[in-house]
């Protein structure tokens, strides 16, 4: 049996990628995943390509392995490779390019390889119209597991080549979706994400007009066992009142949005060819927070996109900063090859694009740690971590509303349990486990 290792770079879909990956390696029978590059036959690299500096960064990391381990075989797929397969074909221990319709073979290709040959494996992406449907039940992660419930975007924003690299909109079948989730949680994971690359379309494109994310949600939730269940990143025209009402309501849904905002400026939201305007995002989130009490409420933000004057900046800046946000990533704006925005005009200088940024997360610091101060002294479930620090366990893990939780050293099983916020640390909280523990009850 031969070894394989996996590194992800991305988002969590990325992540959910590469689980299918080695799922259909390690059902083939002839793999066994170890965790450690330098010592497998094989290294399979996951790439974004969101940005250069993603690109970047995958490059520098298939170099890297290369030299710890040169006579690894370098398996590469991921946004990257199928934007631009025969540039990381050229890289120095790449076999095998491995584009985003065709990992479902990536198993048969390893096996026909010839020592010392690289094949490329990109299909066309438009062509691809239906989802591959890989049954995970276990995750290389032990507390949360993520459920992949709809792949590619049917949206042409101007800055993003989504759609190129990950193609257009397709579901996976809902009773496909509640078997892994069963399946998940009888496993023992404690936390359930649900991810797609635009998750609010799940559902449009299957037979008989399909069923709508709020009704998948409403389903999930419905699971026995299941302890938290949290929604991925998803466009603020797919959040519905009836998912504001059903998070508001259901102890189990985590108070958690990830909404990517982008732009304050109507002029930079238009260029940007997004489907709403601020006045519509202040309301939403407003609405949220209104409705939601302490919903952990974070956005993407990008800065400097071609043609953004200093108003354009000052309005979002003035947004960021009377909405009830707890955290903001916020991004210089890269060009990316392929997509409507590298033809644009009126290029932003890096220095001032840097500028804003920083703007932003200065701002955000001061926001983020008041929002943080309100938890201190309450007792709240927390999703448990094992890990490591310098040799010694130390327990970490999350709240439903994505704050993060230091609770020193110590071990303890992958679970919920209910904690007592005792002060702030430098990006989260600090707490201590209840003993005895009380009931988790409401919020």
């Amino acid at each position: 049996m031969k070894t394989v290792s996996f590194t992800t770079f991305g988002c969590r879909l990325n992540q959910y990628d590469t689980e299918t990956v080695r799922t259909l390696l390690e059902r083939d029978g002839r793999w066994r995943t170890v965790a450690d590059a330098r010592s497998a036959q094989v290294v399979v690299v996951n790439t974004c390509s969101v940005t250069a500096r993603a690109d970047a960064t995958a490059r520098k990391a298939i170099r890297r392995i290369h030299k710890d381990n040169p006579d690894a075989r370098i398996v590469v797929t991921g946004c990257y490779a199928q934007r631009a397969p025969e540039d990381l074909a050229e890289l120095p221990g790449v076999a095998l390019v491995v584009g985003a319709a065709d990992r479902a073979r990536v198993a048969e290709r390893l096996r026909a390889l010839k020592p010392g040959e690289v094949e490329v494996a990109v299909s066309p992406i438009g062509e691809a119209r239906t989802f591959l449907d890989v049954p995970i039940t276990e995750m290389m992660e032990h507390s949360r597991a993520y459920v992949k419930v709809q792949e590619g975007c049917n949206e042409r924003c101007s800055f993003c080549i989504v759609p190129q690299t990950r193609g257009r909109s397709r579901s996976r079948m809902p009773d496909s979706v509640l078997a892994q989730a069963r399946d998940l949680v009888r496993a023992g994971y404690v936390e359930l994400v649900v991810t797609g690359v635009h998750v609010g379309d799940y559902g449009l494109d299957l037979p008989g007009g399909g069923r709508r994310l709020e009704r998948l949600l409403e389903d999930l939730l419905g699971i026995p066992g299941l302890a938290r269940l949290r929604l991925s990143s998803i466009e603020p025209a797919s959040i519905t009142p009836g998912i504001v009402d059903l998070m508001a309501g259901e102890e189990r849904f985590a108070r958690h949005f990830h909404i990517p905002f982008q732009s304050a400026s109507d002029a930079v939201l238009e260029r940007m060819r997004r489907r709403y305007r601020a006045a519509a995002f202040h309301d939403l989130v407003r609405g949220i927070a209104e409705r939601i009490p302490d919903c952990g409420i974070g956005c993407d933000v990008i800065c400097g996109f071609p043609g953004e004057r200093d108003e354009d900046f000052q309005q979002t800046f003035d947004a960021l900063s009377e909405l009830p946000l707890s955290y903001v990533h916020a991004f210089a704006y890269s060009v990316r090859p392929g997509s409507e925005a590298q033809a644009y005009g009126d290029v932003v200088p890096a220095d001032v694009k840097k500028r804003r940024v920083q703007a932003i997360k200065r701002l955000m610091r001061e926001r983020q740690r008041a929002f943080r101060e309100r938890h201190v002294g309450r007792v709240m479930p927390v999703l448990l971590e094992p890990g490591r620090r310098g040799g010694e366990p130390r327990l970490a893990g999350w709240t439903d509303n994505y704050l993060r939780v230091e609770l020193g050293p110590g071990s303890a099983a992958a679970e919920l349990r209910p904690v007592r916020i005792t002060g702030l640390t430098e990006h989260g909280l600090s707490g201590r486990l209840e003993d005895p523990p009380p009931a988790i009850g409401a919020r």
